[in-house]
């Protein structure tokens, strides 16, 4: 922490900021007023300062002991429904910071909502094209928490929800490539922008490898019992 900066203030904001995005009293509501359990508006303010706030260490070790991350976890049933939102990007790259941290999330793909909101990120991820190296430096963590339990042996989740997967992160990947040289560009003289624009890609690229590799597991998987089905 660098000197003069008051720690008991910063702990005071953190938990000022969870108190203010609580529905009041903590009660479940399902109105669309600012008390509501879930608002886009206000909602999405927070989700976008934790996940400015994740990329410190101290401030993200202060936001895990607060239960920031728990809050996180109960917005997912209002932001997977929010798909023309690009809140769900960034709330994945929470989960994804979360995770690596070591800490276990409560995330299974068996649960449609989880699948929903991965598809929707990835389908903004390609809308948004990645225009921003703020969001690059967020892609890793992102990955991190789309490969979250991603198994072929999961025969609850649909397989054209891996093969539709597979296709939105291959598009994202071309992107990313196309616009890796004006990344470049803009960070010429910042090797950790450039590292990160890499790092990025490379993310990608080996998500979109593993998925190739579930995608023909479960087909393998048809084929055979096709064929003991005969």
């Amino acid at each position: 922490m660098p000197p003069g900066v008051n720690t008991q203030l910063l702990d005071e904001l953190s938990r000022a900021l969870l108190t203010a995005v609580y529905p009041k009293d903590g009660q479940t509501t399902h109105d669309t007023g600012p008390d509501a359990s879930f608002h886009l508006r206000r909602d999405s303010c927070y989700i976008r300062i934790i996940y400015a706030l994740t990329k410190n260490d101290e401030w993200f070790r202060r936001l895990i002991r607060d239960g920031h991350d728990k809050r996180c976890m109960s917005l997912v049933d209002g932001v997977y429904q929010s798909h023309y939102s690009p809140i769900g990007f960034y709330l994945l790259v929470i989960f994804g910071r979360i995770k690596s941290s070591g800490k276990d999330l409560p995330f299974s793909l068996v649960q449609e909502k989880w699948r929903l909101l991965i598809r929707n990120a990835w389908d903004r991820a390609t809308y948004n094209e990645i225009r921003d190296i703020n969001d690059v430096n967020g892609i890793p963590a992102f990955v991190t928490a789309t490969r979250l339990n991603l198994s072929a042996s999961d025969n609850e989740v649909p397989r054209k929800w891996f093969t539709d997967l597979a296709a939105k992160v291959h598009e994202v990947l071309v992107i990313l490539q196309r616009r890796q040289a004006t990344f470049r560009v803009r960070v010429v003289n910042n090797s950790i922008g450039q590292a990160a624009v890499d790092t990025a890609v490379s993310s990608i690229q080996g998500l979109h490898d593993e998925l190739g590799c579930v995608v023909e597991q479960r087909n393998a998987s048809q084929r055979d019992d096709k064929v003991s089905g005969s």
